[in-house]
């Protein structure tokens, strides 16, 4: 019988201790999980009061009659608005195409039009429903590692092409090329980018193919071809048309 009420006193108490850890667990990830709301909501307002001073200054431009200054601190508000809404699933392709624009623009502002960036985009399919901010980080790869820095003078080619089954988006530079070896790292997602890089939006390439795999549920949707030092790289995404349902085909085209 003592044998029994030791076991016993000796079970309750590894019961309480374990009670007692699991709540001491539950307290700290609810401990975490405020921590977490509270840096979504703070990233939440940051943008918002960026947008607003982004939206004084046009306001002020125009005011001045400095159309070119409104113009670009416009273009900022639209690119930065964008970039925050990364985190939602979809968007258009048209919207894709557009901040791209809207970086080239910011880009040859500050680097006094050095940027050459040409786009050729076939009808009916700007209303592709897509994962959002995959064309810019590759534009931006293109830019980073592509032409800056070269002793010649650098292009960028964008063009958008439909197949019966798949839309193809090719970005093509002219610029340092790439090697067998870092095709592949970049594809198998080996290369990590900084986000505290000034001149980078701290989204990718790892980035970008993870969230086309996510999206389509399939790999192998990002191609990367380069005949070598200095003869340019092509990044091609090919996007199925299976998922896009809602591609609404353009009567103005």
């Amino acid at each position: 019988m003592v044998d029994n009420l030791g076991l016993y006193i000796a079970r309750t108490k590894a019961s309480m201790e374990k009670e007692q850890q699991m709540i001491e667990r539950e307290l700290l990830m609810e401990t975490h999980l405020k921590e977490a709301q509270l840096k979504y909501l703070q990233s939440q307002i940051n943008p918002h009061f960026l947008f607003n001073s982004l939206n004084a200054g046009v306001q002020l431009a125009m005011m001045e009659d400095a159309e070119k200054t409104s113009i670009f601190v416009e273009k900022m508000a639209d690119f930065f608005r964008y970039n925050v809404k990364k985190g939602e699933e979809d968007a258009t392709l048209e919207e894709e195409l557009e901040a791209v624009d809207n970086y080239i623009y910011i880009l040859n502002v500050r680097f006094a039009g050095d940027i050459h960036f040409s786009k050729k985009v076939e009808c009916d399919v700007e209303n592709v429903r897509v994962p959002s901010m995959i064309l810019q980080p590759v534009v931006e790869n293109a830019v980073n590692h592509g032409i800056r820095n070269i002793d010649w003078e650098g292009h960028i080619d964008l063009s958008v092409e439909k197949w019966n089954d798949h839309i193809e988006i090719s970005v093509r530079d002219n610029g340092l090329g790439m090697t067998g070896e870092q095709i592949q790292r970049v594809l198998s997602k080996k290369v990590h980018s900084s986000s505290g890089e000034g001149d980078s939006t701290g989204i990718g390439m790892n980035n970008v193919i993870s969230r086309l795999e996510l999206y389509y549920e399939r790999d192998g949707l990002m191609e990367i071809y380069s005949e070598g030092e200095g003869m340019g790289t092509e990044v091609v995404i090919n996007i199925p048309l299976e998922r896009s349902e809602k591609n609404v085909q353009n009567p103005d085209c």
